[in-house]
């Protein structure tokens, strides 16, 4: 029995495991317990009687705790291991969306908001886009995009149940949290039993580099290295500029169609259909940049977040033309939304390499999250203001378009610092 238990320890394809856990965890954590918040502003609201603007605050506190929080990603995983901290993330998911539903007053769900956002960070697309590293060294980029594009497929799945529960009632919101906290626990069990931490050949190997593609594994520069790099501070502030420009994809948008008159019928299928292409959308971009590079896949992104942002800016109303425009720019919101997920560990990985991998990620996840925080709020103030959320798209695009021409920049940088590296290390070799 010992020694047939140790030949399941040394299975080399047990990696295939490690890939549907990964998947499993971005289905609960980004898909079914994330996706599709906007279906739940108005129901919370009306119900309890709060101020949209008031409540719009758990957002901001979520994303607000996932900044602390994954500042201490790398120190985190480093000394408890992935298997720990994905137990303790699970347990603050289930602990936040237990607390929406029994919740009456903004204190419980600002509470749940800073433990949605702890859990996040370890169950959601930075601890499973590590785990994928350290068991993948080929196609980082492909595993990665199946892995994210579970997030879609959990999306469309709790569009389609949660919203009849929404809708069962003044309280029906109550019965869709609960029903999100039975499966997240279910599902949780079974990733902590089958999740490990290390892949059956150790950590990712260090040493001497040889030239090799630029969306390949590479050991990179050291910390302190990064931190004398000035494009390494224009990278992080613009993954804070795209986290609030996303924000208003996320949460924005369906408010934003219901306050136009468009039924709750055409929004669930907007969130159905964006979960779906989510879903489509994260594995192309991984594919793109593993076929093209860290370049292409960005812009992909990029031009599709900015496509979205000038269709909703131009909505007028539920008319023919203006349901065109709402479906299409939910097609490209969800080919947009990757940059948060899928772009950030290959970001890091492309532009830094393994050397310091777990602190930029943590830095560069803790930047996104703070975009996100500011996003919301933002929104919501703007609103307060014109009386509708349609100057935001125009200053989001506005945003965008700043970020596009900018990681131009970051990238031309990054790639001869890269290049000098791995032309040395080749020299050293020979």
């Amino acid at each position: 029995m010992v020694f047939k238990m140790a030949l399941k320890k040394t299975d080399p394809n047990y990696k295939w495991v490690i890939l549907v856990i990964c998947f499993l965890m971005e289905f609960l954590c980004l898909g079914f317990c994330s996706s599709n918040q906007g279906l739940f502003t108005k129901p919370i609201t009306s119900a309890l009687g709060i101020d949209r603007l008031a409540y719009s605050y758990w957002s901001s506190i979520r994303y607000a705790a996932q900044v602390l929080v994954a500042l201490s990603f790398g120190t985190m995983v480093s000394r408890f291991g992935f298997r720990t901290m994905v137990f303790a993330g699970l347990s603050a998911m289930i602990g936040a969306t237990l607390l929406r539903a029994f919740g009456s007053t903004l204190a419980a769900f600002y509470l749940a908001g800073a433990l949605h956002g702890a859990g996040i960070v370890f169950v959601g697309g930075t601890m499973a886009g590590t785990i994928v590293r350290r068991w993948f060294k080929q196609d980082i980029g492909k595993y990665t995009g199946i892995v994210m594009a579970a997030n879609g497929i959990g999306g469309a799945a709790a569009a389609q149940i949660v919203t009849p529960l929404i809708d069962s009632g003044a309280f029906g919101f109550r019965k869709a949290f609960l029903l999100s906290a039975i499966v997240t626990l279910v599902i949780g069990v079974f990733i902590i039993l089958f999740l490990r931490d290390n892949p059956n050949d150790g950590p990712m190997a260090t040493g001497k580099q040889k030239k090799q593609p630029k969306n390949a594994l590479w050991v990179g520069m050291e910390y302190t290295a990064v931190k004398k790099r000035p494009y390494f501070y224009l990278a992080a502030f613009l993954v804070f500029l795209t986290g609030i420009s996303l924000q208003s994809i996320g949460s924005i948008t369906i408010v934003y169609l219901s306050d136009l008159g468009f039924s709750s019928g055409f929004l669930a299928a907007t969130a159905t259909v964006s979960s779906l292409v989510l879903t489509c959308s994260k594995l192309i971009t991984g594919t793109t940049y593993d076929k093209w590079g860290l370049r292409a896949a960005l812009l992909l992104c990029q031009f599709a977040g900015l496509s979205t942002f000038i269709l909703n800016g131009s909505l007028t109303g539920p008319n023919t033309i203006g349901m065109v425009f709402a479906m299409t720019a939910t097609i490209l919101s969800s080919t947009a939304l990757p940059l948060e997920t899928v772009m950030i560990p290959l970001l890091t990985n492309d532009l830094f390499g393994s050397a310091s991998y777990n602190k930029v990620l943590g830095i560069f996840m803790a930047m996104n999250s703070l975009g996100l925080c500011l996003g919301s709020p933002l929104g919501e103030w703007i609103r307060n203001l014109s009386g509708t959320y349609r100057p935001c798209f125009w200053i989001f695009g506005s945003i965008m378009i700043v970020v596009i021409v900018a990681f131009q920049f970051v990238i031309r940088s990054a790639y001869k610092d890269r290049d000098a590296i791995l032309s040395l290390e080749e020299t050293k070799t020979v």
